[in-house]
């Protein structure tokens, strides 16, 4: 019985060792053009996104240098015909995320940001460097007009491990042992 104890205990141990989780982290780096300034930003999640997700983020902000729009809202999308995957962002208000990868905005002082990967590439499914095409429209309050721009960048998505927390396994290994001297009592 004893052996039993000791073979559970060491391969559930070697089990929960085992246990690792990798999250993913998407890094976007959108270059100056068409009036609006270079931004980046990222986010983390826990498997590769996909179409019609709407991954959490921390708000980011798009500026022309004097007027601002902060990024609340998201969305994946994937256009079919010629594939190519998309991130959609706006600041709410009266923006809209046009499913499959387009956006709209439709009074002052509202912006949204479609950024899609190069014509072919569907969203991705694994680590490494992509390359961004992006559409913008971006309202000035005032009725000064939209800002229409094709930003370029990079989306960057590395893995970055996150190891258990050790007291599972110390927890689990104290439970084995008072299981064990239960049974070892009753069979006494």
């Amino acid at each position: 019985m004893l052996l039993w104890i000791t073979r559970t205990f060491a391969l559930s141990t070697l089990a929960f060792c085992g246990l690792a989780r990798a999250n993913l982290v998407y890094d976007f780096n959108i270059g100056a053009a068409g009036g609006i300034d270079a931004f980046s930003f990222s986010f983390t999640v826990p498997s590769f996104v996909g179409e019609g997700q709407s991954p959490a983020f921390d708000p980011f902000t798009v500026t022309d240098g004097t007027h601002r729009w902060t990024m609340i809202n998201d969305l994946t999308g994937h256009t079919a015909g010629v594939p190519s995957g998309c991130f959609m962002f706006n600041n709410g208000g009266t923006s809209s995320l046009q499913p499959p990868c387009g956006v709209g905005v439709f009074a002052p002082p509202d912006g949204a940001l479609a950024l899609t990967l190069a014509v072919g590439v569907p969203l991705p499914t694994a680590t490494g460097v992509s390359t961004l095409s992006g559409s913008g429209l971006f309202d000035f309050a005032g009725g000064q007009g939209t800002l229409h721009t094709s930003p370029v960048g990079t989306l960057d998505i590395t893995g970055a491990p996150v190891s258990e927390p050790r007291t599972s396994i110390g927890l689990f290994s104290i439970a084995v042992a008072t299981l064990g001297w239960k049974l070892r009592k009753r069979l006494a």
